[in-house]
């Protein structure tokens, strides 16, 4: 058995050199997992409470693509352009931007990577959080478009809510947060009953226990899985290091002009394999195309959701045996 000595950063990630800052992170999020420990018994920080070696580690996934889109619009060519018309219509924990060159798209941004690591790095390394601006987006980039006050701006000029704007940064929309997806891992630990009746289903668990938004890929397959583990009496927690990841991109139907491997064309930016929270899909320009000439299903390129659509998300649970003896709540809504 092993308590937690501190949490990571998310996927590892040294952007503050000093161990003693990076220290601040886990006490941040120490301070998100104690009010919810407190009112979910079934929900442990692990920097408090052991993790068995023989403690199940359990992935949720889910595909990038808006899911509530597919529940309103028929039509693909319409889904997709909705979906990139605006970063807030992508509510699956992962988020995107195209740049073009001319009409055809020559690159695709996609990040999980949360707002809250950002507002760390700005508190504890201002210097930093402007390199990686200028690194990730424009070396154009001055500090004073993007801390204002002495406070970040988590929305700002080189992380719009545009994602026609070309390069994001991190995560934009307001449930598309760390704390979000802690909390509903928290609130999914309680068992729920309508009518007598024990409420099991994503959609409905969703919806019986306010669980984020029941058309969301996200959402309900987390609360489901989650929600099934502390069925068991068991005590739950989230990996670490804590965080959204782009676990990868399924290339089959993809087809290119030159019968090269698209899968060749994806590229890990920050993190690295089973902890990617930023890649992009870009073709190199050596090879005399784009992204816009590649085909999915024999339809080209236009938009980027088409590309999200086989991008797919995780988040890790890890499940230790326990004797909690749960009793079913009503539903809340």
């Amino acid at each position: 058995m092993a308590v937690l000595a501190r949490f990571d950063t998310p996927a590892g990630l040294r952007d503050v050199a000093s161990a003693a800052k990076r220290k601040r992170w886990s006490t941040r999020l120490a301070d998100g997992f104690g009010p919810l420990v407190a009112e979910f018994k079934q929900l442990y920080d692990p920097t408090k409470s052991d993790t068995p070696a023989d403690a199940e580690v359990v992935p949720v996934e889910w595909a990038a693509s808006p899911n509530k889109l597919r529940q309103t619009l028929s039509d693909p060519v319409d889904r997709w352009r909705k979906a990139d018309s605006l970063r807030d219509e992508q509510d699956e924990y992962c988020e995107w931007a195209i740049e073009k060159v001319g009409s055809k798209i020559s690159r695709i941004t996609f990040t999980t990577e949360v707002p809250e690591y950002y507002d760390f790095l700005a508190q504890n390394d201002p210097d930093r959080l402007l390199a990686l601006y200028r690194e990730l987006v424009s070396p154009k980039v001055v500090m004073k478009e993007i801390v204002v006050g002495g406070e970040y701006q988590p929305i700002n000029r080189w992380n719009p809510r545009k994602p026609s704007h070309g390069r994001i940064v991190h995560l934009s929309q307001e449930n598309n947060t760390l704390g979000a997806a802690l909390s509903l891992a928290a609130v999914a630990t309680v068992q729920r009953e309508r009518n007598g009746e024990p409420v099991t289903t994503k959609e409905a668990l969703a919806r019986c226990s306010g669980l984020g938004d029941p058309f969301r890929n996200s959402d309900p397959q987390i609360a489901s899985v989650i929600n099934g583990a502390a069925s068991t009496g068991a005590s739950i927690t989230l990996q670490d290091p804590l965080g959204l990841y782009i676990d990868r991109l399924v290339t089959s139907g993809m087809t290119t002009p030159d019968g090269a491997d698209p899968a060749t064309f994806w590229k890990i930016e920050r993190g690295k394999p089973g902890r990617v929270v930023r890649a992009s899909f870009a073709v190199p320009k050596a090879r005399g195309y784009t992204v816009g000439d590649i085909k999915i299903a024999g339809r080209p390129i236009r938009f980027g959701a088409q590309v999200a659509d086989r991008v797919r998300v995780r988040l890790t649970a890890v499940v230790k045996p326990g004797n909690a003896q749960p009793r079913r709540q009503p539903c809340d809504g």
